[in-house]
């Protein structure tokens, strides 16, 4: 299957694609690069709903970290998370 990009850089995916993955407007992908292909990944965005005892913990981080200068990385936010659990 062969599609073309526009002159603004965009791409339609054909609709046997969508329907196949069940893909509806406003889907989000996540995009790799790898060699000289480039890979569309759908993911699901889904709310996190959070424990009072969850909420408790970051309030407790945001106290310790205020006023601290982090450089927001990948790894950062992971590490975060690490604290939480």
């Amino acid at each position: 299957m062969t599609i073309t990009m526009t002159s603004k850089n965009q791409i339609t995916i054909p609709k046997k694609i969508v329907t196949a993955l069940e893909l509806n407007e406003g889907a989000m992908f996540d995009v790799k690069i790898t060699g000289n292909k480039i890979q569309l990944i759908p993911v699901e965005v889904v709310e996190k709903i959070y424990t009072d005892a969850e909420y408790a913990k970051m309030e407790e981080i945001c106290k310790k970290e205020r006023h601290t200068a982090k450089k927001v990385t990948k790894k950062f936010i992971d590490e975060l998370g690490k604290e939480t659990t």
